[in-house]
């Protein structure tokens, strides 16, 4: 928890002219702290304890932080409302709004410690609305960029962007429009 603290901390102080003294109260700390308390009790055998820890900070964070989930010190969720994590992950990960970690549907290989989810090795970064779905590994200082999501392994020290959007105009767009239902 204090390297949680402290990372937090030094990532705040870039945004004001006076660096903060505590965040215990920010919303990324307390997401933090009810995953690594649903998780101790999880392991320590108290299930029920752990689910409603996990319940707890889903309904007041936002955040959805699975108790199974294995990440490293030093974790910070700069906006955890809308951030799913299940998977193991190395020290200093930073996950910023709507982003995901999870399995995939009859997924079965292992390389996380149980079948179907990611690995993460350290400093990995996931931008806003990005993800890794999957077993896949994504190696150290890894940065995945907004709106991209991994599914395959990652080498270390990589950046991964996502194709340049396309624009395409329909054919005869204009009676099309006039057909189609509003949204």
């Amino acid at each position: 928890m204090r390297a949680d603290h402290a990372r937090l901390l030094t990532l705040l102080a870039w945004s004001g002219p006076q660096p903060p003294r505590s965040a215990y109260l920010h919303p990324s700390y307390v997401c933090v702290f009810l995953y690594r308390l649903s998780n101790h009790w999880f392991r320590a055998g108290h299930g029920w304890l752990a689910r409603i820890a996990w319940h707890v900070n889903v309904l007041l964070t936002g955040g959805d932080i699975n108790y199974l989930a294995d990440l490293g010190p030093g974790l910070v969720l700069l906006h955890p409302a809308g951030v799913s994590l299940m998977g193991t992950a190395g020290r200093n990960l930073t996950v910023m709004a709507g982003c995901g970690l999870g399995g995939e549907i009859n997924r079965q290989d292992d390389v996380a410690g149980w079948p179907g989810v990611p690995l993460l090795g350290d400093d990995v970064v996931l931008e806003p609305h990005s993800g890794v779905l999957g077993p896949v590994r994504v190696g150290d200082r890894v940065r995945i960029s907004s709106c991209v999501v991994v599914t395959r392994n990652v080498d270390d020290d990589m950046v991964v962007t996502g194709p340049a959007p396309k624009l395409l105009r329909r054919a005869n767009a204009g009676a099309a429009a006039a057909h189609e239902p509003p949204c």
